[in-house]
């Protein structure tokens, strides 16, 4: 099958949807599809990638065209423009990563135009808290999701939720595509022999302190507002106790979250990691003692089933769509999103090693049998073939 995934941007600054869309092309690739990623050079490390141009990831078994952006605030690429109106037609499939910018608006409306099967895959997108949440240009947002957006959501072969939750929460919008609810995955490779502890600790000259780990963007719906106040609290019971705060600085607002800090006389405990990846990235989980991601709204949470692989508790909040999963499967506590709840629940995990054994044990379990790539590429191929003959049908009745 030819497969063509369209995103936005293919900086690591994106987080979870640049990371799931290349684990996922190269997962399709050793499945045996021919894939492809086209994308824009949009906030992308300097030096990196070229201007404009091809190249390929994953050993050379994905092709990528990564195309500069002329109009910054809506991503606009007329050279990215070009390649899906020429060539569009030569996939059987296109899987559309996100909404709100020129990229997956302009292939979506060039499938609908040349009748080419695709999929679209909000990544979050559609949940309430953040499709109505305020702002100066939400007018814009409406007006542009008028015109664009909801004429391609409706016409899609299919839209790709990735947890239960999510796909409840967007049904106030009414939608008449169909959908199907497939998980991120994880390459259990990178997991199946975990490093030693204490790399990570001794580069930020910790120690054996009690550790909590914040990994993912620091950006407002991640709950920071909350963990910092519940680390406050967290400080005052268990003597000594350590936070990572892992990722990128988003929009300036690492800054916020260091004025919290630091107004609360936490600095000497708080540490501000920056991004980090690969084998860093499991060092990181395998050293802390409890991960924390109390967001305010997460359409899955790939970095909780990260920690998970790495025999990891974890505290998330009950609007991180798998909570559900994680809770079933004893991998972790659900809170609200109550800095109070955050904190105890922590404590509860951090002065109990035992407890904290039986529940990384389990999270571990559960990320190999749930969350692995070739079981999700499976399902997911299933759902392609299924638009395919869908959209074969509904062309041949006109």
């Amino acid at each position: 099958m030819k497969i063509l995934h369209v995103l936005e941007s293919f900086s690591p600054r994106y987080g979870g949807p640049v990371s799931v869309a290349s684990a996922l092309a190269c997962a399709e690739a050793d499945a045996g599809h021919e894939v492809t990623v086209c994308t824009t050079n949009v906030d992308y490390p300097s030096g990196i990638l070229r201007a404009a141009g091809q190249g390929t990831i994953c050993n050379d078994r994905v092709q990528l065209f990564c195309f500069p952006v002329q109009f910054r605030p809506l991503t606009v690429s007329w050279n990215f423009r070009k390649f899906i109106k020429i060539r569009l037609r030569e996939f059987d499939v296109v899987h559309i990563h996100g909404l709100y910018r020129f990229p997956p608006t302009y292939a979506a409306y060039q499938a609908r135009k040349q009748n080419v099967p695709y999929i679209i895959r909000p990544h979050g997108a559609l949940d309430p808290y953040l499709y109505t949440k305020s702002s100066r240009s939400v007018w814009l947002k409406r007006l542009y999701e008028r015109w664009f957006d909801l004429p391609n959501l409706h016409g899609a072969g299919a839209i790709h939720y990735t947890a239960e939750d999510e796909r409840q929460r967007a049904a106030f919008l009414g939608l008449r595509a169909p959908s199907f609810v497939v998980p991120n995955g994880i390459n259990w490779g990178r997991y199946a022999q975990l490093p030693t502890r204490g790399a990570f600790r001794s580069a930020l000259g910790l120690g054996d302190a009690p550790l909590v780990l914040f990994l993912g963007r620091l950006h407002p719906k991640k709950g920071l507002d909350l963990l910092v106040p519940a680390f406050e609290t967290i400080r005052r019971r268990i003597v000594g106790a350590q936070l990572a705060i892992v990722g990128p600085e988003n929009d300036r607002f690492g800054q916020q979250v260091r004025a919290w800090v630091a107004d609360r006389g936490l600095t000497e405990a708080v540490h501000f990691v920056g991004h980090l990846d690969g084998a860093d990235v499991i060092q990181a989980y395998v050293d802390a003692d409890v991960f924390v991601l109390p967001s305010y709204t997460e359409n899955f949470g790939m970095t909780v089933v990260e920690a998970m692989a790495c025999a990891l508790p974890v505290v998330i909040s009950d609007q991180v769509n798998i909570y559900a999963e994680v809770a079933q499967s004893g991998a972790g506590l659900v809170t609200r999103c109550e800095a109070d709840e955050v904190a105890e629940a922590v404590i509860a995990l951090l002065v109990d090693p035992e407890r904290r054994g039986v529940i990384g044990r389990a999270g571990r379990e559960a990320a190999q049998t749930r969350y692995t790539w070739p079981n999700i590429v499976d399902a997911l191929s299933r759902e392609y073939e299924s638009v395919i003959r869908q959209n074969k049908t509904r062309y041949s009745d006109l």
